[in-house]
């Protein structure tokens, strides 16, 4: 199953505990994050999730209110059974539809993965792997 998703991504000052207080407001705001990733890279930290369906707004609305730089990426959420040389078919039907992977990221349990991947295009990226 392949759904198009939004990606928020939130950049700030890395230090120990910087993100607690983003994901913290996001909670008491019931908004429920799906899929996350975060990183630091040199003085700066990020933050990137999917969240809730129909909670996007509100996630990008309640992040640049407490001061955070949002932006938004189209995505496509991919569910997926677990087992060897599934990515490699996924992959290879993006290429075959010519959709560039510019991110990804994923996580497996028991017989079952979900996918986050930022594309070049959700749309052709859907139409590849329907």
């Amino acid at each position: 199953m392949a759904v198009k998703v939004k990606v928020i991504q939130v950049c700030f000052p890395g230090a120990v505990g910087a993100g607690a207080p983003i994901l913290r407001a996001l909670a008491e705001a019931k908004i429920n994050i799906l899929a996350f990733c975060g990183y630091t890279m040199g003085a700066e930290a990020t933050l990137t999730f999917v969240v809730g369906p129909g909670k996007e707004a509100a996630a990008k609305e309640l992040l640049k209110k407490i001061g955070c730089k949002v932006e938004t990426y189209d995505a496509v959420w991919i569910e997926v059974g677990n087992k060897p040389g599934t990515l490699a078919k996924i992959t290879e039907k993006l290429a075959a539809g010519k959709v560039n992977i510019n991110w990804a990221y994923a996580t497996a349990s028991g017989k079952k993965s979900a996918i986050v991947l930022i594309v070049s295009s959700a749309a052709k990226a859907l139409k590849a792997l329907a």
